[in-house]
């Protein structure tokens, strides 16, 4: 799992500012970088110096560079599907191609000499087309793809649309990279972010990372320009194997709850019903400390966080998150509620599911 960026040529995106942006988000523990050489108010003709000095620079910190471009970018380079060596002078480790380029002109570009990977747009490509090129002698080892972002609202991916999608690529051996948008530095001309997914248009980024990584993402980029050190030191600090959740405490919660909501990471078991999440360890890490008492044994809302109490017997000491409305129940203390922009993550936790908890 990799996190990149994304920067821009045109007149809002000041080379020089481009460039200590790449230099921060490295330093913050980016790794990737994306930008488009398809974009039609950008004359390349005067700006090719500019973009061989940001190549230049993004290949001296040691990041990986994909760009996007279309049948005109390949004119303008007098560049080929058989001839790409000026992109791999140029130091370019992924070409994403937009639309009109045809399954045999792909399947050649997979087939570069110089290891080029070839990235084709997530969303829109179809089970026909993989199995096309994969008649037509296409390098699945070139070969990835990306889902695009969408800048204007209500045009994003609904999550269904999306997972379906992802799961058809993934079955193919096939990495997939999404977008995620900021809230601090929203690219023009719309400022309403970027995102794959239109549910995290106005959402915090890494909750927006951790639902597409959770969700079998392999790479996030930012979409927007420019995201804050904040926003990027929050994405590439996600852990991909556990589920993490802020929680919103009760106000009489006591130091033993505390210690088994937060000391430990949890395992959904692989038998929990659809009603809860039932964490398996956490009657173990109960026996520890001193007998938990009944207090705030109130109606359980879904996505709210309990602990059973020393009346439930040998369930003492059990974590569960309710996944439905529950009505109140003396044996169990509510001990919190995750944040509803959190639900979607929640959502994602299965039989097995690994998470742990964060203060909200």
């Amino acid at each position: 799992m990799d996190f990149g960026i994304s920067v821009y040529t045109f007149e809002d995106f000041p080379h020089q500012k481009n460039k200590e942006y790449i230099k921060t988000a490295k330093d913050n523990g980016i790794s990737m970088v994306f930008t488009s050489m398809h974009m039609p108010e950008v004359d390349y003709d005067k700006k090719m110096n500019e973009i061989e000095d940001l190549i230049n620079h993004i290949k001296l910190l040691n990041m990986k560079l994909t760009i996007d471009i279309s049948p005109v970018t390949m004119n303008i380079l007098n560049l080929s599907p058989n001839n790409l060596k000026q992109f791999h002078n140029l130091g370019i480790d992924c070409l994403r191609l937009d639309y009109g380029f045809t399954t045999d002109e792909i399947a050649e570009m997979t087939n570069n000499e110089f290891d080029i990977k070839i990235e084709l747009n997530a969303s829109t490509i179809t089970k026909e087309q993989i199995d096309e090129l994969i008649s037509q002698k296409a390098d699945l080892n070139k070969l990835r793809t990306c889902h695009n972002f969408y800048p204007k609202p209500y045009t994003g991916l609904s999550y269904e649309f999306f997972k379906e999608k992802t799961t058809m690529i993934k079955n193919y051996g096939l990495k997939v990279s999404a977008f995620i948008p900021s809230l601090k530095g929203r690219r023009g001309p719309i400022y309403e972010g970027l995102p794959t997914l239109e549910i995290h248009r106005n959402i915090k980024p890494d909750i927006a990372a951790r639902h597409l990584i959770y969700s079998g993402i392999d790479d996030v980029y930012f979409g927007d320009a420019y995201a804050t050190v904040d926003e990027i030191k929050n994405v590439t600090s996600i852990d991909k194997d556990v589920i993490e959740l802020k929680i919103d405490l009760v106000e009489d919660i006591t130091d033993n709850e505390k210690d088994i909501i937060f000391n430990h990471v949890h395992t959904n078991r692989p038998d929990s019903p659809e009603y809860i999440i039932r964490s398996e360890e956490s009657r173990g890490f109960a026996n520890i400390g001193k007998e938990i008492k009944a207090h705030n044994c109130v109606e359980r809302k879904k996505y709210c966080v309990t602990i059973d109490n020393e009346n439930f017997k040998r369930y003492s000491g059990e974590l569960n998150i309710c996944m439905v409305d529950l009505p109140k129940d003396e044996r169990v203390n509510v001990v919190g509620y995750i944040p509803e922009e959190e639900h979607i993550l929640a959502d994602l936790i299965k039989p097995g599911t690994k998470f742990r908890f964060r203060k909200g």
